[in-house]
């Protein structure tokens, strides 16, 4: 029987700057951007299906159309591995940024946050 993985695997929708995927990764975590995966220019519910498919935790800047997403996915049954939201913050914020994803992914398993909707 397969279980599910411990780590949150992070899947980062297109307004995240690819560098928060590449210093996750330097971490030692598994996280992919959209732009690294041909996911640029997808709906929110085609970013939503795709990490959703791929067991990823969705982390977003987009907090109201994610937060709708996230609702009409709990009440038509659907689960999905997590959704993440954030207040956007700009580049001289990386760091605080960064700390705030390492602290998640070093506090909270997989299985905490299955068909989560999550505010950081």
């Amino acid at each position: 029987m397969a279980t599910a993985p411990l780590f949150i695997r992070l899947y980062l929708d297109e307004d995240f700057h690819p560098s928060i995927a590449v210093a996750v990764r330097q971490r030692g975590f598994d996280c992919e951007a959209a732009g690294e995966v041909g996911m640029i220019g997808k709906s929110d519910l085609e970013q939503l299906q795709y990490a959703a498919t791929n067991g990823r935790c969705l982390l977003t800047f987009n907090v109201k159309d994610f937060a709708l997403l996230a609702q009409s996915w709990a009440m038509a049954g659907r689960s999905h591995a997590g959704i993440v939201v954030t207040p956007q913050v700009g580049r001289k914020r990386f760091g605080w940024l960064l700390g705030q994803v390492l602290q998640l992914l070093n506090s909270t398993t997989a299985d905490e946050m299955l068909s989560v909707f999550r505010y950081l």
